[in-house]
């Protein structure tokens, strides 16, 4: 069962949400929150397998709600389930460690099939989205990141390979198809990849990558 936490501000967005979770039998909202400070508290509480979190809410905000969330001896996993789908907030949110967003206008299906991803470690940002981010929001590749690169290059070869595919947002299908691998197999690789560069998702990764110019160029999309 996969317990989890909604925060949201406005009372008809949670029962919807709560509505719509509720109805999947390996799903469970275990508790409500209506601003990031009262999130934080009811994880503390009730231990949720993930947290749904708006990022715009008053007196504590979905942004600061994620950073303190990561600090949980008991971390969950964390959806920003915003209407700003690319804006400096987003970015910040996934930055500080969430997990992947959605948009509000979600459909039921596909927030189900987010929240098991999430929930079984995958990231839930499409590709296009991934790509998208780090056009507008990375600078151009550095040329002087010496304890950035020298981490990336400790990495085994194939896990590298890997990282420079993430650079340029393509799904584990798209890495698989290329590298030869299962769809199984590069999520193990990608799982390494964020231990061993100490990173919370693979946004985070693709956003590094493409910061010190691991990619071949820009990402397309």
């Amino acid at each position: 069962m996969i317990r989890v936490l909604v925060a949201d501000d406005e009372p008809l967005v949670r029962e919807g949400i709560r509505l719509v979770l509720d109805s999947d039998d390996e799903i469970t909202v275990v508790a409500e929150a209506v601003d990031g400070s009262q999130a934080v508290d009811s994880a503390r509480r009730h231990h949720p397998d993930l947290a749904i979190l708006d990022i715009r809410m008053p007196t504590t905000d979905g942004l600061t709600a994620v950073r303190a969330l990561a600090l949980l001896p008991h971390r969950p996993r964390v959806i920003i389930l915003t209407s700003f789908a690319l804006d400096e907030y987003l970015y910040a949110a996934l930055s500080a460690g969430a997990d992947g967003f959605l948009v509000k206008d979600v459909s039921r299906h596909d927030l189900l099939s987010s929240v098991k991803a999430v929930a079984n470690g995958d990231a839930i940002i499409s590709p296009s989205m991934t790509r998208s981010l780090i056009q507008r929001f990375t600078p151009p590749p550095a040329r002087s990141t010496p304890g950035v690169k020298d981490q990336i290059a400790a990495l085994p070869e194939e896990l590298r390979q890997v990282l420079a595919l993430l650079s340029r947002g393509l799904s584990n299908a798209e890495i698989g198809a290329l590298l030869c691998l299962t769809e199984s197999q590069v999520k193990a690789q990608v799982s390494r990849v964020l231990r061993l560069l100490r990173l919370t998702n693979r946004v985070q990764a693709a956003i590094l990558a493409y910061s010190v110019g691991l990619s071949d160029g820009p990402p397309s999309g």
